[in-house]
């Protein structure tokens, strides 16, 4: 990254921010609150006309939501801007003599100075990279709430027609259209085969395991009650379901296209590791951004979450067994997923799992140790533009091509 003649570090509030910019020397060369509204917005490019555009770093905190309008108003205006981490700036303010009482203005100022101090080693965020993330969030939200909602309709199914739902799989786009129309066993059992045939030929999907003479056979012989306030909910469940899936295709469509476009070379490169798939390598990408902001692995690690936790006293270090879990939770869920199928699917993981276990490591424990040397084994991939081979002859090593 290019040296910076101006720092602009702005505190952010939900309806104000504070921007303190300093120069070179951390002389103050503005220090003033704006409302946080397009005549605020417009009141700080005012007071920023002096300074060339290119030679000014902004830096502001991570808060949430309060700042991405903020964010996307300055990148608009070409602005070269990074979103950090808040326990970035509160272990530098830690570090370095600067006044300790709090105000917003000091804030500002603190954050002005990380800049300065930090412009080697931060990332300038991209608003396209930040809006990527937050749809990859959302997926990750719509997989989960998905799940959950399989659960309830098992559940409402587990009484209303348990044998369909513990001996077939309900979950196909026919059946759940069935159950929409036929909420358990006792509204199906009245439902003539020719009926249910045509529910069956007129839905597009995955076609079900049983046919309409059998599934009101089954009907017929169900112990499930007839409740039709659970019918109601077990209807409105499937509703919420078939939506649901229908927005995470569209995440699914819309996240490959980004990949496609900007990270197809480094996509490539991670998924040459057998149990990578094309979600975790999706979201690995997006979260981490530029390899090359780390300067090691070790970095990368921390940034996850995956680094050990260590306590310090005087001149006496303890570093204990937990991980610190102070970086990325996203990344940590994603690496954690990650290592869980590499070592079912590359031998070399699988080898240095059963390493860890033999020492005597919980399996969780012996988890973390294989996600680290997953995340080692990615880094030098991305860094070195290769690709990840197995070597055979040996499969505790790996070799890159």
């Amino acid at each position: 990254m290019k040296n910076f003649s101006y720092f602009l570090g702005i505190d952010v509030s939900k309806d104000s921010f504070d921007a303190c910019l300093v120069n070179a020397n951390q002389e103050v060369r503005m220090n003033e609150k704006f409302s946080m509204d397009s005549e605020g917005f417009e009141k700080l490019l005012q007071n920023l006309l002096a300074f060339e555009r290119d030679d000014t770093l902004v830096v502001m905190e991570s808060t949430g939501i309060y700042h991405t309008n903020l964010f996307f108003h300055l990148e608009d205006n070409e602005f070269k801007i990074a979103v950090v981490n808040p326990l970035l700036i509160h272990n530098f303010s830690k570090s370095v003599t600067l006044r300790k009482s709090k105000t917003d203005k000091i804030d500002a100022f603190r954050i002005a100075c990380f800049a300065l101090y930090n412009q080697s080693n931060i990332e300038v965020t991209k608003k396209s990279a930040t809006s990527i993330r937050n749809l990859s969030r959302e997926r990750d939200r719509l997989s989960k709430e998905t799940a959950k909602i399989k659960t309830e309709v098992k559940n409402h199914l587990q009484i209303l027609f348990p044998e369909l739902v513990n001996n077939y799989n309900v979950f196909t786009k026919t059946m759940l259209t069935l159950l929409m129309r036929a909420p358990g066993a006792f509204p199906i059992k009245k439902m003539r085969p020719i009926q249910i045939e045509r529910i069956f030929n007129k839905t597009k999907g995955n076609k079900v395991q049983i046919s309409p003479r059998e599934l009101v056979r089954l009907a017929k012989k169900s112990f499930g009650i007839e409740d039709k306030y659970r019918q109601t909910v077990l209807i409105m469940k499937i509703e919420m379901l078939l939506f649901i899936q229908k927005q995470k295709l569209e995440s699914d469509k819309q996240i490959k296209e980004y990949v496609d476009k900007n990270l197809k070379q480094e996509f490539d490169i991670i998924t040459s590791i057998a149990g990578i798939g094309q979600t975790t390598a999706e979201k690995f990408l997006i979260e981490i951004g530029d390899i090359n902001k780390f300067k090691s692995h070790n970095q990368l690690r921390a940034f996850i979450g995956t680094d050990p936790s260590i306590k310090q006293s005087g001149s006496s270090v303890n570093i204990n067994g937990r991980i610190s879990k102070r970086g990325n939770s996203h990344l940590r869920r994603t690496i954690w997923q990650m290592a869980f199928a590499v070592r079912k699917f590359s031998p070399g993981f699988e080898q240095y799992y059963l390493k860890k276990r033999e020492e005597g490591k919980k399996y969780k424990q012996a988890v973390i140790a294989v996600a680290n040397k997953l995340i080692k084994t990615l880094y030098a991939l991305l860094k070195n533009n290769s690709r990840f081979r197995e070597n055979y002859r040996n499969q505790s090593k790996v070799i890159y091509s």
